[in-house]
């Protein structure tokens, strides 16, 4: 019942909040005399969602893509942080070179990658791929190398068998890192997401914020970004509520 509440309370704050900053929006226009072409109010912006046409197709269409580049991305991340969790000789050989490819910005790569690859969804789900990949390889690294050095001689004078350690020691134990660190490489892969459909698409989220800025259309422009900002708010709970029911038997046992 106190959870409800607390929820709830939250909830309503936050409405309130919204509330209050769609009010100041809609006075500062009328106070400063702000160019209604330029600093359309918030009425405006909510009518011209009734004309956008391509909005669920290209909210369908980013989707896909997210979804494409974060799971390559993920999967990546985790099997080679088992890899360099492992065998020394792979975070010799591997590690170094991880470590320096994860500061090269993914945005950097978006030109380059639209060179090689062109301007098909190869080159769009490789980018997003690569800025999900390192959050996670990262998190998986540590948090496996961790569980080995304080688990490795327990697993090793029980004889466990190789099956049985990678997925029900080394996994499960690392899962609550490997979910937090994809909630967090999902999160900057949106970004990423949005920048890569304005220089390199013709159909998605960010390719229509760019031609309705070509155009002068800022009340639809203005529309767009604040379905990212749902869309972005959904997904970040639905992969937080995801996790915390994976990790469900983590929680129970800490209680």
């Amino acid at each position: 019942m106190k959870q409800s509440k607390r929820t709830f309370r939250t909830y309503a704050i936050g409405i309130a909040t919204l509330a209050a900053l769609l009010i100041m929006w809609d006075m500062a226009i009328i106070l400063f005399k702000f160019n209604p072409a330029l600093f359309p109010s918030p009425l405006e912006v909510f009518l011209s969602v009734g004309e956008l046409r391509h909005l669920f197709g290209d909210i369908g269409v980013s989707m896909l893509r997210l979804l494409a580049g974060s799971t390559v991305g993920i999967v990546l991340g985790v099997a080679l942080g088992l890899i360099t969790a492992k065998w020394i000789a792979a975070l010799e050989s591997i590690g170094a070179a991880m470590h320096f490819f994860r500061f090269i910005p993914p945005l950097a790569l978006i030109p380059l990658f639209l060179v090689w690859m062109g301007t098909g969804e190869t080159a769009k789900i490789a980018v997003l791929a690569w800025t999900t990949f390192f959050p996670v390889w990262l998190s998986t690294h540590d948090a496996i190398l961790h569980i080995s050095r304080h688990y490795g001689l327990l697993t090793k004078s029980l004889r466990i068998k190789t099956g049985f350690l990678l997925k029900q020691v080394l996994f499960r134990g690392s899962l609550a890192s490997i979910l937090t660190s994809a909630r967090v490489g999902i999160g900057i892969t949106f970004s990423v997401l949005v920048a890569a459909e304005m220089l390199g698409a013709y159909a998605g989220i960010g390719y229509r914020i760019a031609l309705f800025q070509s155009v002068y259309q800022v009340d639809r422009m203005i529309a767009y970004i604040l379905v990212l900002g749902i869309l972005g708010f959904l997904l970040d709970k639905i992969v937080a509520l995801v996790s915390a029911r994976l990790t469900r038997w983590k929680q129970g046992a800490g209680d």
